[in-house]
């Protein structure tokens, strides 16, 4: 379930930020932190919910994607046949010996005897596969790189200039396997021994995968389109300030992660600028309320709830926010049922 404007999709989701059950009264503003404290309706004026239009591609696997799916996982499982009297290639796995050096002084972690490396695979600094590219079995060169500034995993280095000795041991060619019904039978499949049950397992799997997809983007597009078409009072500040609190929370998590500075990280996902990345999140907060308390609405009219039997049901430990889980939950049954209840046109 997504409900955020972003520049990129990532790794991550932000799980349990706000949700809906029915509204309660009596509490002050600064009380009112979930949506579960107020009445949607106060908030809200939701338009015409039922039927509303989206575009949506067609969740349909065609011969093609299936085709090329195949391909893809072909290539995944490719084998890496050793090759002599050529140079080193992208995309070929090397066995290489390296030892980095800073101002002729080896440094921490630059050094390494049989290290089996996929050129292409983007795990050293920049510079480094592409310097072994065109080396030949037992020959040794040294690259002069620099590392990136900064360099978190060891900020000493951050943008130092260094020279690797490295020496090529090996190299392998990938030779994809060819998809024969041997093939198939020592995959280990239940009940898919040949290329064309193998077909039809992985088009079952796809569609799969594709109707989850569709139903996804489904919900996220009627959100967005039902907000277009609502008008929203100011949520509420303490329930802006709850779900601020946990995006910035996520941020520095994921960009600790990443080996990122917050504001850069929190600029790549949603956009704006990294000085600015407070801002930014202020501004998602505000969003996730006003459409956390529309789909509010939503419950309210529809007679959604979550109950406790489903409530427990759900609750993986011990410091679980109850309250935040449960509006969770009717959160995704009020947007299952906006997006079931669209109109669809393909895309």
């Amino acid at each position: 379930m997504k409900f955020f404007n972003r520049k990129k999709l990532t790794a991550f989701t932000f799980a349990m930020l706000a949700g809906v059950c029915t509204a309660c009264g009596g509490k002050s503003p600064d009380e009112l932190k979930y949506v579960t404290d107020l009445k949607a309706k106060d908030y809200v004026i939701l338009g015409e919910y039922k039927g509303i239009e989206v575009a949506v591609a067609s969740p349909e696997v065609s011969d093609e994607y299936l085709e090329g799916a195949l391909r893809y996982m072909m290539m995944e499982n490719a084998e890496y046949v050793p090759v002599t009297g050529r140079g080193v290639e992208n995309g070929d796995r090397v066995i290489i010996d390296f030892e980095g050096k800073q101002d002729g002084v080896a440094f921490a972690g630059g050094t390494a005897s049989g290290y089996e490396l996929i050129i292409g695979s983007g795990k050293f600094i920049d510079g480094f596969e592409d310097g072994v590219v065109g080396m030949e079995i037992g020959e040794t060169k040294d690259l002069d790189l620099k590392f990136p500034d900064p360099y978190d995993p060891n900020p000493d280095l951050s943008g130092a200039p260094v020279v690797f000795t490295v020496t090529l041991h090996e190299i392998g060619e990938p030779k994809t396997p060819e998809l024969t019904d041997e093939y198939v039978a020592g995959l280990g499949l239940t009940d898919c021994s040949t290329v064309s049950e193998y077909r039809e397992y992985v088009r079952e799997r796809l569609t799969e995968q594709r109707q989850a997809d569709f139903e996804a983007e489904r919900e996220n597009a009627a959100v967005e389109a039902l907000e277009s078409a609502s008008r929203f009072e100011e949520p509420p500040e303490a329930m802006v300030n709850r779900i601020f609190g946990i995006l910035t929370s996520n941020a520095s998590a994921y960009a600790g992660m990443y080996q990122m500075e917050v504001g850069d990280y929190v600029a790549n996902v949603y956009g704006g600028t990294a000085e600015e990345y407070q801002d930014t999140l202020r501004g998602q907060a505000e969003m996730i309320s006003r459409r956390y308390i529309m789909l509010a609405a939503i419950a309210d009219e529809e007679g959604l709830k979550v109950s406790d039997e489903e409530l427990e049901e759900n609750v993986t430990g011990d410091n679980i926010d109850k309250e935040a889980l449960r509006e969770s939950l009717l959160v995704q049954k009020a947007a299952k049922f906006l997006g079931e209840n669209a109109s669809v046109s393909g895309t």
